[in-house]
C-alpha cells in the first residue's frame, strides 16, 4: 500500500478533499493524509458537504506538515497553493495546481473537487 501526504497551506479544503477521495474510494491501493504549513482551526464546511454530495463522509483535522516530518510517503502532493512540500526521501514530490475553491459557488466548488479526484485516479 503506498502512503501519500496531500499538502495546502491551510489544510482546510484541497487537501482535505485529496485526502478523504483516496482513503474512501482508493483504499485498496493508497493511504492518505493531508496537512498545511499554516493550517486552519476546522475544515471548510463547504469542502465536507461537497464530499458528502457524492457519498463520502469525511472526519479531517487540519495538520501542521512538521507532524509527518521524519516519516516514509511514496507521494508528497502539493494542491497548487504554492506551499512548500516537506523533503521527504523516497518520496516522488507532485505539483498539481489544483485553483482553491474556498470562494467559488458550489457548482464550481464540486467541479474543483471532481479535478482532484480525476488527479487521485491517475496515481499509481
Amino acid at each position: 500500500m503506498k502512503k501519500i501526504l496531500f499538502v495546502c497551506v491551510e489544510n482546510s479544503c484541497r487537501s482535505q478533499i485529496a485526502e478523504a477521495i483516496t482513503n474512501s474510494l482508493y483504499s485498496e491501493k493508497f493511504h492518505a493524509w493531508s496537512a498545511g504549513s499554516s493550517p486552519s482551526s476546522e475544515v471548510n464546511p463547504r469542502a465536507l458537504k461537497s464530499l458528502e454530495e457524492v457519498g463520502i463522509k469525511h472526519n479531517g483535522n487540519p495538520q501542521p506538515t512538521s507532524d509527518f516530518f521524519g516519516q516514509k510517503f511514496d507521494y508528497i502532493i502539493s494542491m497548487g497553493c504554492g506551499d512548500a512540500c516537506p523533503v521527504v526521501e523516497g518520496a516522488k514530490n507532485l505539483e498539481w495546481n489544483i485553483p482553491d475553491p474556498k470562494d467559488l459557488q458550489i457548482q464550481d466548488f464540486n467541479k474543483v473537487r471532481d479535478l482532484i479526484h480525476d488527479e487521485i485516479r491517475k496515481l499509481d
